[in-house]
């Protein structure tokens, strides 16, 4: 063979392996960095887990690296915390690579992408019994939830009532991203969640910042305002497990379930100051069907920041101030027509008793129901007389009841004062500008600075910023003040 053709072929030869030799060799540098921080971070966290992975996922196209089979064991517990997969994606290899270092200065990249396939919880695992054990007194002072009004006489679902619905492991993917538009100056976060068998959810936001250029420091202190919020909910099987398991607790049909927890829903929401159209509450009940749904979007061209969250004295005025549109099982629903007020804790007291009583009267007959409401009435602390238990015990509806129990008013108990300050009638703030106040409105907001302005409407207060770079000036309305206090030295 000629030399000439050789050193032809020997060149092509050359043309092709360099570029795959130069492949290999970043691909052999970069799952050498990915494993060296994987086992830093494995490191790090060993005190308090053990972890250990299988592999290392690569894609040189698409900037992104990740870990596959991975296991944390919590340090002193049985069972192991499983992920098939778990990945970043940065704008840039070259971000990637110098995650650590740019991070210490304070380098955000423009778009982070984290995804998480295939999380794996054992409910029957030992890590699983010990934090059940651990949240157990919380649950407890946080009182009944939602979801489980009418289930029997249960506060919270344990971990053994989860297994009893049927879900011996859980099994879900989790994804975030965000991304930074210079241009416009904005962020935009979005997560996915979908649990298998169980629910899935997603929320999406455009955040309006200050700055077009995105770091730590300017992170903090960018004055973001919200321009849009979206969220989904939806049912993949756990509205049919909870119905069933609660229907079998009760010894009753699921539908006679489902109508208890439709009067006890109406009950616990009037009971914490809810007025809202039965349609809406119809509309809103039903998400708890199976394969129920739930979707709201609030689009705000001006923005909707931390002034305007000042203003805001009740609920009612977050939902009159956002308009947002609302769907339930992919049916629109107008949001109007709700209307809510500060809620008598006599009330919720009475809910909470009720509630209580509920499973029992689903097990016997009307005679026992009512003994079990008069009972639990009785186990209130209050006053006789029309706003007490005389009213009840004359056999008043339990709606008439609420209302009769709701006008007792709050004022009656003893309140506790913050030291150094002192409670004063709201028309002597007038006299005390310049002074120090706390405002406490109706919505449970504490607005705490300078008395600048009073009017007959408006009290106005000077705030200073919790990172010290100044202040701010809040308008309250005056009806919308429960209770003030001036500081005295």
């Amino acid at each position: 063979m000629p030399q000439a053709v050789i050193k032809k072929i020997a060149t092509i030869f050359l043309i092709i392996l360099t570029p795959i030799a130069l492949a290999a060799a970043a691909y052999g540098f970069i799952w050498w960095k990915v494993s060296s921080a994987a086992d830093d971070f494995a490191q790090q966290v060993s005190p308090f887990v053990d972890m250990t992975y299988q592999n290392v996922h690569i894609d040189l196209l698409g900037s992104e690296v990740g870990l596959l089979d991975v296991a944390f064991v919590p340090v002193g517990m049985e069972g192991s915390i499983d992920l098939e997969l778990v990945k970043i994606k940065a704008p840039s290899w070259g971000y990637l690579l110098d995650f650590q270092k740019k991070m210490d200065k304070g380098e955000i990249p423009e778009s982070f992408n984290l995804d998480m396939q295939g999380l794996t919880l054992d409910m029957a695992s030992g890590y699983m019994q010990d934090w059940a054990r651990m949240a157990e007194s919380a649950q407890r002072e946080a009182g009944q939830g939602y979801d489980t009004l009418a289930c029997g006489d249960l506060k919270y679902f344990s971990i053994a009532d989860v297994r009893k619905m049927g879900y011996g492991k859980v099994r879900g993917d989790l994804a975030l991203q965000y991304s930074f538009d210079k241009v416009d100056k904005q962020i935009n976060f979005d997560m996915q969640s979908d649990t298998q068998s169980m629910m899935g959810m997603s929320m999406s936001m455009d955040i309006q910042v200050s700055s077009d250029k995105l770091n730590l420091q300017t992170a903090m202190f960018a004055q973001p305002q919200l321009k849009r919020v979206e969220m989904r909910f939806f049912d993949r099987g756990y509205n049919n497990s909870r119905n069933r398991f609660c229907s079998k607790l009760n010894e009753e049909p699921v539908d006679a379930y489902r109508e208890r927890y439709r009067t006890l829903l109406a009950q616990r929401l009037s009971a914490e100051g809810w007025t809202i159209p039965e349609p809406i509450l119809t509309a809103f009940d039903s998400v708890n069907d199976p394969g129920g749904s739930m979707y709201v979007r609030v689009d705000i061209p001006d923005g909707f920041g931390t002034q305007h969250m000042m203003m805001v004295q009740k609920p009612t005025d977050l939902i009159d101030s956002l308009s947002p549109y609302v769907e339930f099982n992919g049916k629109p629903v107008l949001i109007s027509g709700i209307e809510w007020e500060m809620p008598d804790p006599n009330a919720i007291s009475m809910h909470e008793a009720m509630a209580a009583h509920s499973a029992v009267g689903a097990k016997g007959d009307d005679a026992s129901a009512e003994a079990n409401e008069s009972d639990a009435i009785e186990s209130l602390d209050l006053p006789a007389g029309d706003d007490g238990t005389d009213a009840a015990r004359e056999g008043k509806s339990e709606s008439q009841q609420l209302a009769k129990l709701s006008k007792y008013k709050s004022s009656q108990r003893k309140q506790k004062l913050e030291k150094g300050f002192i409670q004063v009638e709201l028309p002597i703030l007038a006299n005390h500008i310049g002074e120090q106040v706390i405002l406490y409105t109706y919505f449970g907001r504490k607005v705490e600075g300078a008395l600048v302005a009073v009017t007959s409407s408006v009290v106005t207060v000077e705030h200073r910023l919790v990172d010290g770079r100044g202040t701010a000036t809040y308008p309250i309305a005056m009806d919308k003040i429960q209770r003030a206090e001036l500081f005295y030295q």
